[in-house]
């Protein structure tokens, strides 16, 4: 490619990258330009068709069409491109969770439409996150290093929950906070176990989250005079 590299290493290989405890913010973690982007694009195909053992700087560059020093250029190591797409992921989840989270119409459409987004990415990086369990744990769980991102995923709950108490739409005898953990915590366990390791048909893991939440979070909204349950 002739486009030049850019003078200084992307954000993506300093603070904020996966494991140092902070959830990198999503504009930092876009290419910088079509250079960076083929490297990491060629790594995310070569995780789809073999395993991470099988991907090396070597190989990323070829299906690049670029050298290994401009593959080093960019990226530490392996490692740090694996890191990048494993951040990327979790960046596009949340994003793909925002017509519920930042939304204040019908609480069932835009949890539906939230929940369905945020399965269609899970199941697109299914490779990047089985890597990610691989290399930062092997429990049920997601690993700590996901940590981040997964508070990040939660505060976006647990604000779009207390909105909806104060509404009158939900019920506010349970916290927003412990509602959105719990919830959370559901359909991480969920998409690791159903969808990412066992391939479960997604439109049915939608279906059938999109009702535990709604059920859990608005059975009885609406009820008590437009204000929170208990709030008399």
């Amino acid at each position: 490619m002739s486009e030049s590299p850019p003078t200084s290493k992307p954000a993506g290989n300093g603070p904020g990258t996966a494991g140092d405890g902070a959830a990198a913010a999503p504009g930092l973690l876009a290419p910088r330009n079509a250079t960076e982007d083929a490297i990491l694009e060629a790594a995310r195909e070569l995780l789809s068709e073999g395993s991470h053992e099988q991907v090396t700087i070597d190989t990323i560059a070829r299906r690049a069409f670029v050298s290994r020093t401009t593959v080093y250029f960019y990226f530490e190591n392996k490692r740090a491109v694996m890191d990048r797409l494993i951040q990327q992921a979790f960046a596009d989840m949340d994003d793909a969770a925002s017509p519920y989270f930042e939304g204040s119409g019908d609480p069932r459409m835009e949890l539906a439409l939230g929940l369905a987004r945020f399965v269609g990415v899970v199941n697109r990086n299914g490779p990047i996150l089985v890597l990610a369990a691989h290399l930062y744990g092997s429990d049920e769980h997601m690993p700590s290093q996901w940590e981040p991102y997964v508070n990040r995923f939660i505060a976006g709950a647990e604000a779009r929950i207390a909105r909806d108490q104060l509404r009158g739409q939900a019920p506010g005898d349970i916290p927003a906070r412990v509602a959105a953990q719990a919830l959370c915590a559901m359909v991480e366990r969920h998409l690791t176990i159903e969808v990412i390791r066992n391939g479960r048909d997604m439109r049915e893991a939608v279906r059938q989250l999109t009702e535990l939440w709604f059920r859990a979070v608005y059975a009885g909204g609406g009820s008590a005079g437009g204000g929170p349950a208990g709030s008399a």
